[in-house]
C-alpha cells in the first residue's frame, strides 16, 4: 500500500552556539509560502524522529523567493543512532525551474535510519530558503522513468505586458516546467509511463494579450496551448502563491487535452453535449485531483452533464470510492464503442451502479 508521509520536523542548523532551534513547522506542513530561512553557506537541517520505515523517495521545494536564495546542492544522510552518518544521496548543480516548485529525488539505498540529516547551500552562498521537505515510504518515480517528455515551444507575443514580466518571476524555466506538468497529467490519467497513451511529441506554448483564460489547439502528436496575459495579471493581484495556484491549475486542465482520450460513437466535441461535458469534466477532475481548485467551492445542485467543474468535482469524488476512479473512467473512454456516462459507471462500479444513483450519492454528500 502507498503512504505518503508529511513528515514533522525538528530543525537542528550548524553553529557555534550551543542550543540551537528546533522543530520547525514550516518545512513540513504543506505550504510552501511558510518557509525555514536558514544561514549564508551550507545549512545542516536534521529531522530527529524516530522513524520506523525507510524512506523511498524525498522531496524539496522552492521558496517564492528569489532563485538566488533556493538550494542548489544538498547531500541526504541517514543515521541509526544520531552520531554516525551515511551519505543516503547526493545532488549537485540543482535548478527550480519555477518557485513553489518541487524536485523529486528518488532513493536508491534505502534503509531503516532513525534520523535524517539534510546539508544544503545555495549556488553563491546566499541565505538559504526552503519552502518544503517532504519524505515517502515508496518510489514515487517507479514506474514512470521511461516518460516520454514532450518538447517545448515556449513563446510570449506581448512581452511588453505587465501579465509577461509578473510569469516571468513565477517561471524561471518554463520549458521544464511545462514538461513537469505534462508527466504530472499523465500520473493521474495513467497507471505507468507503459500504458497506451496519445504521443504528444511538442506543445506550443504561447504568452497573448487577450480578453480570456487560456486554450488548447491541435491533436498529437503536437498541440498548442494560449494562455493570457490579462488573466496572469489579475491572478497576481493577490500574491505570487495565488498566481502559481491558478497557473498550475490552468496547465493542468489545457494539459490533460493533450492526453485524454475522446469518447467514440457520439459525434464530436461541437454536435453532442456528452462528448464534450465527459471532455471538459475529466480535465477538471484531473485539476481537482491535482490539488489546484478551492475544493469548498463544491456546492450541491447542476447536473453530471453541466461539464466543467461540475462534472469534475464528481469524477474526482469518485475517488472516494475506488483510489483509480479517474484512471478506470478514461478507461472507459478508451474502451466503450458508444460512450455515456451511465455504460462508465457500469463498467467501473458494476452492473448494478447508475450515473443517477451515483451523482445523488454525490449530491447527499455534499449536502452533509
Amino acid at each position: 500500500m502507498k503512504i505518503n508521509i508529511l513528515i514533522s520536523i525538528s530543525l537542528l542548523l550548524c553553529s557555534c552556539q550551543a542550543k540551537l532551534p528546533v522543530n520547525v513547522p514550516e518545512l513540513s506542513d504543506g505550504d510552501p509560502t511558510t518557509c525555514f530561512v536558514g544561514t549564508d553557506g551550507v545549512n545542516k537541517i536534521v529531522f530527529d524522529q524516530q522513524y520506523t520505515v525507510p524512506f523511498q523517495s524525498y522531496k524539496i521545494y522552492s521558496s517564492g523567493e528569489t532563485p538566488a536564495h533556493d538550494p542548489s546542492a544538498w547531500t541526504l544522510k541517514g543515521s541509526y543512532d544520531g552520531k554516525n552518518w551515511v551519505v543516503v544521496d547526493e545532488r549537485k548543480d540543482q535548478a527550480f525551474c519555477s518557485r513553489y516548485q518541487e524536485i523529486l529525488c528518488p532513493i536508491t539505498k534505502p534503509s531503516n535510519y532513525k534520523q535524517y540529516m539534510l546539508e544544503a547551500a545555495t549556488e553563491t552562498g546566499d541565505t538559504l530558503v526552503i519552502g518544503d521537505v517532504s519524505f515517502y515510504d515508496t518510489n514515487l518515480n517507479a514506474g514512470w522513468e521511461a516518460f516520454k517528455y514532450p518538447g517545448v515551444d515556449f513563446e510570449i507575443l506581448d512581452p511588453e505586458t505587465k501579465g509577461a514580466s509578473v510569469y516571468a518571476g513565477l517561471v524561471q524555466n518554463p520549458d521544464e516546467y511545462i514538461r513537469f506538468h505534462a508527466r504530472k497529467v499523465a500520473e493521474i490519467l495513467f497507471y505507468t509511463a507503459k500504458d497506451t497513451m496519445n504521443d504528444v511529441q511538442k506543445i506550443e506554448y504561447t504568452l497573448k494579450d487577450y480578453d480570456g483564460v487560456s486554450a488548447k489547439g491541435g491533436n498529437p502528436p503536437v498541440i498548442s496551448i494560449v494562455y493570457s496575459t490579462q488573466h496572469i495579471e489579475k491572478s497576481a493581484n493577490e500574491s505570487l502563491y495565488k498566481l502559481d495556484f491558478e497557473t498550475r491549475g490552468v496547465l493542468y486542465h489545457e494539459l490533460v487535452h493533450a492526453y485524454q482520450f475522446e469518447p467514440k460513437g457520439i459525434g464530436s466535441y461541437s454536435t453532442n453535449k456528452t462528448f464534450w461535458a465527459c471532455i471538459e469534466g475529466l480535465a477538471d477532475a484531473v485539476r481537482a485531483q491535482a490539488g489546484y481548485f478551492d475544493m469548498s467551492t463544491r456546492k450541491p445542485g447542476g447536473n453530471w452533464m453541466d461539464g466543467y467543474r461540475t462534472t469534475g468535482f464528481f469524477i474526482q469524488w469518485l475517488t472516494t470510492k475506488d483510489p483509480d476512479a479517474i484512471r478506470k473512467f478514461h478507461e472507459t473512454v478508451r474502451d466503450l464503442d458508444e460512450w455515456s456516462f451511465d455504460k462508465a459507471m457500469k463498467r467501473m462500479f458494476g452492473e448494478d451502479a447508475s450515473i443517477e444513483g451515483l451523482w445523488n450519492e454525490y449530491q447527499a454528500f455534499l449536502s452533509k
